[in-house]
């Protein structure tokens, strides 16, 4: 699903992106640090597993959504 330019939505559809993603960014948080948790525990219970290095492969998306959500709160700050 293609979204348009924060610059072309209205104040209503910032709003609406910005707290759509600030509870997605916080349950990815969330979840990234269970399986960062989980990894640990089971790295010193079986050994060095794929669920060890998961965490890390997610971070990136983490990352992504962290900075769409600041430039969509900077958005909405210039506007006023």
């Amino acid at each position: 699903m293609a979204q348009k330019p924060l610059t072309e939505m209205t104040n209503e559809e910032l709003q609406k992106n910005a707290k759509t993603m600030k509870t997605a960014t916080i349950v990815l948080a969330a979840c990234l640090g269970l399986m960062f948790l989980s990894g640990i525990f089971l790295t010193f219970k079986k050994g060095f597993s794929v669920s060890t290095v998961l965490p890390f492969a997610f971070l990136p998306i983490l990352i992504m959504n962290l900075q769409n959500w600041k430039k969509t709160k900077e958005e909405i700050a210039k506007r006023g």
